[in-house]
Parts: structure tokens; sequence; C-alpha cells
């Protein structure tokens, strides 16, 4: 086996896998999709040790608060559920969108829930009870991408790329996109944000403290999603069928890891930087040395 190939293949989900998420300790990997359900696995072993049922339409999004003690999902019906870790019983629900919810986000202290959805609005709810608190309209249609920094700061992502502060007031907006954002990560330190541009087929870093452009990448796949190591020293995208690995200074390609048969739509590094994860449109989730 060589150094790039997949060390486990977890295979389970009925249809395509949208999300997956590690979670804060590293011991689980959430992952979901179009078939409806959310699944809890062990890590590094790959045994899937929960299944549940979870929504009424394709699961789109799942995200742990820091603790680790919950996790929230996001799905095509319109809704979004937290469940708790330890035995995915379901704490709260909520449809609160009028439309598709795409992507979510917790806040630093884990204490609010971010989603945003084919509505226009980003929706904020407490977390566990799952109460609404707020919504935000940062008015550029869909929102297909979500970040929030360790200080507060909200990135949202369609058509254009927007940052705003906690209470929704637009500090700087980036429209120059020919598809817009696919999926947005903050640096662990909250310095810099990666951004995916999905059919562009470009990796663009920001300065967070500045709020510019920093440099961006090229690339020959789409880029469906984005993720930053836990020292923030490398960026993981997916897209085609290959997940690489960048160095978000240089632009260089450190790694490509090839194995799925079918696009890739989400990609998350453990926290203890040893594994890649990655979800595809092949049904299947593959586990990556680092």
């Amino acid at each position: 086996m060589g150094e790039n190939s997949a060390i486990k293949t977890l295979a389970g989900h009925a249809d395509g896998v949208l999300a997956l998420a590690f979670s804060p300790c590293g011991k689980f990997l959430a992952t979901a999709g179009e078939d409806k359900t959310i699944r809890l696995w062990s890590i590094p072993d790959g045994i899937e040790i929960q299944t549940r049922p979870a929504h009424e339409g394709a699961v789109r999004a799942v995200a742990f608060d820091p603790d680790g003690d919950v996790f929230a999902s996001a799905s095509w019906d319109k809704g979004i559920k937290i469940w708790r870790t330890a035995d995915c019983s379901t704490l709260a629900a909520a449809s609160k969108h009028s439309g598709p919810v795409n992507c979510l986000a917790f806040s630093p202290d884990g204490k609010l829930l971010y989603s945003g959805s084919d509505d226009g609005t980003i929706k904020v709810f407490s977390s566990p009870k799952g109460w609404l608190e707020k919504t935000l309209e940062p008015g550029i249609g869909d929102i297909k991408a979500l970040a929030v920094s360790p200080k507060g700061l909200i990135a949202a992502g369609g058509v254009e790329l927007q940052f705003l502060d906690a209470d929704g007031k637009l500090l700087k907006d980036n429209d120059s996109y020919a598809y817009g954002i696919r999926s947005l990560a903050f640096s662990p330190d909250g310095r810099l944000l990666a951004a995916g541009t999905g059919m562009e087929k470009r990796l663009e870093i920001w300065d967070a403290e500045k709020l510019v452009e920093a440099g961006s990448v090229k690339d020959s796949d789409w880029i469906n999603c984005v993720t930053f190591s836990p020292d923030g020293k490398q960026v993981a995208t997916g897209g085609g069928s290959a997940v690489k690995l960048w160095d978000p200074v240089s632009g260089a390609c450190l790694k490509t890891f090839e194995g799925h048969t079918d696009e890739i739509y989400s990609v998350d590094i453990s926290p203890d930087g040893k594994y890649l994860a990655s979800a595809s449109n092949d049904k299947t989730i593959k586990l990556w040395p680092l």
C-alpha cells in the first residue's frame, strides 16, 4: 500500500455521501448524505457505531460543536437538527428556513449554530436547544458555504464572498466570481480563510485579519470542499475524484490522493493531523494517512 493510498474505505450509505466531520476528540467521524441518514464511525478502525434516519431530504451538512458533545445536521428538507454525540439521540429540531439548508457552523463557544440556506438567509440558533435567536440577510441569494472564525468573524459564500461581523454587518464583499463559492474554512488560528470556487477550479486564500485575498491556485478539478490541517500549514480540497493537499502560502500541491470513482463533496482532517477523510458521490468515505 502506497503512502497516498486509502487505509480504510467506509461503506454503508445507500447513496452519495455529501458531508462529513471529525469530532474534536478525533475518535468519531460523522457522515451524511442523499440517503437521508447520519452515521457515526469510530476512528481509525472505521467501525460504524450509529445510524439514524435523520431528515426527509438529503443531508447536506454536518458539524460538531467545539466540545464534541453535540453535532448538527442540515438538510434539503429545510430543517436542521442537533444530536447528542454519545448516543445520536435528537436534542432539537427546527424548520425555520424556507429553502434547502446547505451549510452549518458553530460559534467559537459552541452556544450558537449558524445555518445557511437557498432562501438567502443565515439563521442563528441556540445550541443545544435549537431556538431561533436571529436571522441574517447577506443579500447574495443562495448561501452555499459558511464558516465562523475563532474570533467570531462570519464568512458567507454564494455568488459572492462576504465577511460579516456577529451582528451580520457587512465588512467586506467580493463579487468577482463566474459561478460563486462552494466551500469555506478558516484556519485554526482564524488568520486565514480558504475558499473553494467549485466549477471555477480555483482555491483562494484570504487574509482574514486584513480582509484581502492573499493568493490563489488554479486546479484541474472542481473544488467542492476545503479544510485546514490542525496546524494551519496545509489545506485539503476535493472535487473531481481526487483529494489534494496544498501549501496555503506557496500554493504548491503537496499530495494527491486518488481512489474515489465519483465526485467528492466533503473533506476533513482529524484533530491530531493523522488522517484525512473524504466523502464521495460513489457512496463511500475514504480515510487517508497524513
